[in-house]
């Protein structure tokens, strides 16, 4: 991964890390992605695209929820132990209240219609943040014919052949070692 702090001058502080993290797991209904990937990169740009890109592939490899390990990895190179905590804190402080309390209002009025098609009515919009996202960091990925054609595995596997994640990864990740490592005649010379 590239050095974070050489490419990036701004560094958050471990207040800044929890407070954006908050805010981020406050606002990320519907999926946190969007919103982390928004802070980090647009508004407050402590990554580039591609940063963001190799943090949330490289957090995919880890069990748990990617924007967590996004927020461990980052804020742990920057703060250590604190840095990690804060941004994990910070994600889940919200968001585990309000889901409690929704678990009560589930149990209570989930017999309701209106209830039932706001929940529907949210499904479609919470595909369109995701898509969204990741529009945008195929178009942060490197131009080349090895970083398209492991994506279009990927997908094809993923979304056409409906495989489980550990077949994916043990097919793509050799797949894609193996299209990278093939260089054109012309970027040989």
């Amino acid at each position: 991964m590239q050095q974070l702090q050489q490419d990036n001058p701004v560094t958050p502080s471990v207040w800044q890390i929890f407070y954006n993290f908050a805010l981020v797991g406050l606002c990320g209904f519907g999926g946190v992605l969007p919103w982390a990937r928004r802070m980090m990169v647009d508004r407050r740009r402590w990554v580039s695209e591609q940063q963001f890109n190799e943090l949330l592939s490289t957090g995919q490899f880890f069990p748990g929820p990617n924007i967590a390990n996004v927020g461990i990895i980052y804020s742990r190179k920057l703060h250590g132990l604190r840095g990690a905590s804060a941004a994990v804190i910070g994600l889940y402080l919200f968001p585990s209240i309000i889901t409690v309390l929704a678990g009560f209002a589930y149990a209570r009025w989930w017999d309701h219609d209106a209830v039932q098609q706001v929940f529907g009515a949210i499904t479609p919009i919470a595909t369109g943040l995701m898509l969204g996202v990741t529009l945008r960091m195929l178009r942060a990925l490197p131009r080349t014919v090895a970083q398209y054609s492991a994506f279009a595995l990927t997908f094809i596997l993923m979304a056409l052949l409906m495989l489980p994640l550990w077949a994916v990864l043990l097919i793509c990740i050799p797949c894609s070692v193996a299209l990278n490592s093939i260089r054109s005649p012309s970027a040989q010379r």
